[in-house]
Parts: structure tokens; sequence; C-alpha cells
């Protein structure tokens, strides 16, 4: 089986590779050429279009930042789907929205091809891992043909039901990903203008109820070391509660602190952390103190 690669970057070049380690052909595509040149050198084979890969492979997957990159990868002049043929199998890992899963899959239905939006949590380090949590809307028969794929990418998977469900399921962990984000941020900064120590701090709360994942995450990985080269990024976080904040406004449900987190992230994108990990959030409320 031939497998396609599209979006090589902090989440797609570890997931390639150990594609790659597990002994599949895998074609793989950048916008920026240098991670598609570590990728070669992992044992991928770069150098060919969109429509050279979409002749080639069996299953095509993508994992890229912004809605109009996958629109434009499976819809565009030259995309994936136009190029493609009949029984293939699509894979989306990007976040995007219910609505473009669906659009997508429409056209490529009409193709004789399967699509699967199967967005990922774990953070890049659960790419490099293969830990990822994988959650996948579409047809439970191509689900079934790909599950060996996703297997070597993570270690909970999930059928969500219809194409949509996958990126729907998501969108809620990213709800809470920004509401953990936050909270854990205005409380470190609490904590520093109290003069508490911070590592005796995290200590007891991480035994405590406000224990949680995001909270360890930052904490540990990022504000600890004061190192906030980006795993997943604030600019993308606030891409995501921006498609929460739709997607609950077409069900008509009002999510007063997600407007909130919204406003808060469209500050940090707009500063000088907005490129900078999704933790530097603390560092973002810490300069509004000033």
């Amino acid at each position: 089986m031939n497998l396609a690669f599209i979006g090589l970057g902090n989440m797609g070049l570890p997931m390639a590779r150990n594609l790659v380690s597990a002994g599949y052909r895998v074609y793989g595509r950048n916008r920026s050429k240098a991670p598609e040149e570590e990728f070669i050198r992992a044992g991928g084979i770069g150098g060919l279009s969109l429509e050279e890969l979409a002749q080639k492979a069996d299953v095509i997957m993508t994992c890229l930042p912004l809605p109009q990159d996958v629109e434009e990868v499976f819809l565009g002049e030259r995309g994936i789907v136009g190029s493609g043929r009949s029984r293939q199998i699509l894979i989306d890992f990007s976040t995007v929205s219910p609505d473009l899963n669906r659009k997508v899959s429409a056209e490529a239905e009409k193709k004789g091809m399967d699509f699967l939006d199967a967005p990922v949590s774990g953070g890049n380090f659960g790419a490099v891992s293969g830990t990822l949590s994988i959650m996948v809307g579409g047809s439970k028969e191509a689900f079934d043909q790909v599950r060996p794929i996703l297997e070597v990418l993570g270690e909970n998977i999930y059928h969500t039901g219809d194409v949509g469900s996958g990126t729907a399921v998501k969108l809620i962990n990213q709800y809470m990903v920004s509401v953990h984000t936050q909270a854990a941020s205005e409380a470190l900064v609490l904590a520093d203008a109290l003069g508490m120590d911070r590592e005796s701090l995290f200590t007891i709360l991480d035994a405590s109820y406000a224990q949680s994942r995001i909270f360890a995450r930052h904490y540990q990985s990022f504000i600890a070391k004061n190192d906030f080269e980006p795993g997943f990024a604030l600019k993308l976080l606030h891409k995501d509660v921006g498609l929460v904040q739709q997607m609950a406004a077409a069900e008509k449900v009002k999510m007063p602190f997600g407007d909130y987190v919204l406003d808060m992230l469209e500050q940090a994108k707009a500063s000088e952390h907005g490129g900078k990990d999704m933790s530097a959030m603390y560092l973002f409320v810490k300069d509004l103190q000033k």
C-alpha cells in the first residue's frame, strides 16, 4: 500500500516518519522544502506534485494549519480530489470545521473516494512517540481499512460516526484546552504576585482537583523551563476556538466563557507571543499586569 502525507510541519513530519519506520512506502510533500528534505533523509519519498501524489498513493493524508489550506489541497484546481482516482481513501488530520469536512467528503464521493476527518490530540510529543488520540468521522468500512495505519500514529483511536463528527469532538477538546490554558495562566500570574514558590504550588495542585493534563504540560514542559518554542502555537489555538464558537453559533448554543477566551486569544495572537507555544498565554497575562 502506497501512502502520501501532505503537510510536514511540527505534527505531520513525525507522523510521516513513523509511517516510514513502520515499513510503509510514503510520499511526502510540504510547502517549504526543508521539512520535505528532512523527510527524505528519514527514508520517505519527496519531490512530487499534488497531481503525482494523487496518482501514486492509495491513502492520502493531510495535516495542515488552516481551513483554507485544507480546501485548496483537496478541492483546488490541481487538488487531490480532482487529480485522484476512485477507491482512494483520503484522511485529514487537520482541525477545520465539520462543514468543510462534509464539503470535501461530498466532492470526494463523486469521484468514488472515501474521506475521513481524523483530527488528532496529543501535540508534537504524541506525534513523535506515536501516542496520539485520533477521532475519526466517516465510513466505518474505510475506517477499518486504514486502522492499521492509524495504529502506527496513535494509541487511542476512535470511530466517532459520520463525516464531521471527529472534528466536532476535537473542537470540544480544543475548547476545554483553551479554558484550562487560560485558567492555569491566570492562576500562575496570581501566584507570582503573591510571591508563591511555583514548583511547590504545581506539586500541590497537580495532586488536587485543579490538576489537568494541560496544566502539567504547560508548566513542566514550557513555563518552568522558560522555553516557549511552539509545540502548538497560540495563534492556532485562537483559530480552533474561533471554529468552536462558529459551531456553537450554528447550533444556537451560547458559550460565554468561550467568548472571553476567544477575545484573550485574539489579543495574545496580535502580541509578540502569538507565534509562541500556547502555554505563552501565561506570558501574555503577565504582560497585562504592567
